[in-house]
């Protein structure tokens, strides 16, 4: 068999390790939570921004961000719905807010810079997930299948 690095041992993907102890992690000794908030005014139609400076003895793990969004749907003229007004948000909600992502680390673009973001994360949803994931950890998306029945689950969540 031969081997993307010379002198690398075999390994078995983990999923295949049915009945194998899995190791405890010992080299974080400790975490905790941090509030970032935005750097500009959120009304005023600019975009969204956040500084994240780091510090040599901390590790900040990129996939344990989250992002907290306080959101009212309004009518287009800015005047609050009636009590009796359906509505009913598009799949992956948070993700349609926002056009276009960018993440910089020390000041150099590291995400691909366009502004297609929410079709993106729906794409990427449809195809990397399977029938399970999408059921059950994706509904605290937002994400229920494209019909009537999955319009009515994500209207619930504005009544």
């Amino acid at each position: 068999m031969a081997f993307i690095l010379k002198g690398s041992p075999e390994c078995v993907k983990s999923e295949l390790k049915l009945f194998h102890l899995p190791a405890t992690q010992t080299a974080i000794e400790d975490g905790h939570w941090v509030e970032f908030h935005p750097l500009s005014n959120v009304f005023d139609g600019g975009p969204v921004e956040f500084h994240i400076s780091g510090s040599g003895e901390e590790y900040v793990d990129l996939s344990q961000t989250q992002l907290y969004v306080k959101a009212k749907i309004v009518k287009a003229d800015g005047k609050p719905l009636e009590k009796d007004e359906k509505i009913g948000p598009v799949n992956l909600f948070m993700h349609s807010l926002f056009s276009q992502m960018d993440i910089s680390l020390n000041d150099r673009l590291v995400s691909n810079s366009s502004n297609t973001y929410s079709y993106r994360s729906y794409f990427e949803t449809l195809l990397n997930h399977g029938f399970d994931c999408k059921t059950s950890q994706l509904t605290s998306e937002m994400f229920y299948k494209d019909n009537n029945d999955g319009l009515k689950l994500r209207s619930k969540f504005f009544e």
